[in-house]
């Protein structure tokens, strides 16, 4: 069975807390692609799981916390304010993926 599997690179401190469990810029995602109907049927099982959200205005990083009528709640792990929980509904969502694994970007000594 082939099993899809992809990589993004995050740009951007909205999933950075300052701990370990946080996705720094340059952080690299290991994902698997979920179908929407898939996403629907399993994600009442795995909220607080982390994803990549792709729509047509952009992608997101994501921790999804709750999932009510077609809309997802999203939280972004920064406590700066910068990035309030957002609500997505799924009819605007084109792709979903599903984070697996954290590849951390390489510690670059002398900079």
């Amino acid at each position: 069975m082939k099993t899809d599997v992809l990589a993004f690179e995050v740009t951007s401190d909205s999933m950075n807390d300052g701990t370990r469990s946080s996705f720094e810029s340059g952080d690299k995602l290991i994902v698997s692609p979920f179908s929407i109907s898939d996403f629907r049927n399993s994600i009442g099982n795995d909220l607080n799981s982390f994803w990549v959200i792709e729509m047509k205005k952009g992608v997101l990083v994501r921790q999804i916390v709750e999932y009510v009528n077609d809309t997802i709640k999203c939280h972004s792990l920064s406590s700066s304010g910068q990035y309030p929980d957002t609500f997505i509904e799924i009819e605007n969502i084109t792709k979903m993926y599903r984070v697996m694994q954290l590849q951390r970007k390489p510690i670059r000594y002398g900079e």
